[in-house]
């Protein structure tokens, strides 16, 4: 999997040299990341995101996204894949999307199947804050040794975000996720810094943590993750803010894989 993520990290450099090709209206996002779990699991996530949003009327747009994961430790080994869709609605005070996310995974013979379905908004609060809030329901398959398994559940979320300079952001949020009887709660703070508008390439850090609770039986993580995010909006500059309010929608859109934030 290491192999897999510098692979995606060459591919960003790749992106830099064709940004400048990016089509006027359109935008989209590639980044790479890594997890761990501190809090004596030793989990590692290991994740690879990319989207692709393009605006075709008025102020009415779409985003298409995709991605990767792999969720290892007390031995287990997930590879889990993701794509999604969004229709939203653009303003210069903020956006509203409906969005639809589905991921898979396998292990041992078990599929598990997840389809996430909701509606977030961002309100530009300030030209250095963001405000955000997600929510919607979520149907799960389990099928695996002759027989299968259906339930619904839900998620929320919430986010606030500031910008203290237009090429740094800082960022909190809180997601909850429930299914067959169980539930996760995050809680994630981030860090994010561009450190070039001609080469829109951002590195980001921080901190989750996660409580798992399931049947009276409960558990926590601790996760540390760093990664980079390449932003495909043109390459003839533009701040941070710019870019991240006129391209990808980012937390309103993205759905946590297992409970828990990928990008």
């Amino acid at each position: 999997m290491k192999n897999v993520l510098l692979a995606s990290v060459a591919a960003l450099a790749l992106c830099a040299t064709l940004s400048s090709a990016a089509v006027a209206g359109t935008a989209g996002t590639i980044s790479a990341s890594y997890a761990n779990d501190t809090n004596g699991g030793n989990g590692d996530l290991w994740n690879i995101d990319g989207s692709f949003t393009g605006m075709f009327g008025g102020n009415w747009g779409g985003e298409v996204t995709g991605g990767y994961h792999n969720l290892s430790g007390g031995g287990a080994d997930l590879d889990i894949w993701n794509v999604g869709g969004s229709l939203f609605w653009q303003h210069m005070s903020g956006r509203l999307a409906a969005t639809v996310n589905y991921y898979s995974t396998s292990d041992s013979g078990i599929d598990l199947n997840v389809t996430n379905y909701g509606i977030g908004g961002e309100w530009y609060a300030s030209p250095n804050i963001t405000i955000a809030v997600k929510g919607g329901g979520n149907t799960v398959n389990v099928s695996g040794f002759g027989g299968s398994a259906d339930d619904s559940g839900g998620f929320a979320g919430g986010m606030l975000q500031f910008y203290a300079m237009p090429n740094l952001s800082l960022s909190g949020s809180v997601d909850y996720a429930e299914e067959f009887g169980g539930h996760v709660t995050s809680e994630t703070a981030k860090v994010e810094w561009m450190f070039s508008e001609s080469m829109p390439l951002s590195v980001y850090g921080g901190y989750e943590h996660a409580d798992v609770g399931a049947g009276g039986f409960g558990a926590d993580g601790d996760f540390f993750f760093v990664g980079l995010k390449f932003y495909m909006n043109g390459s003839n500059g533009g701040t941070l803010v710019d870019r991240q309010r006129n391209g990808s929608l980012g937390y309103i859109a993205e759905a946590p894989v297992l409970g828990l934030s990928t990008n």
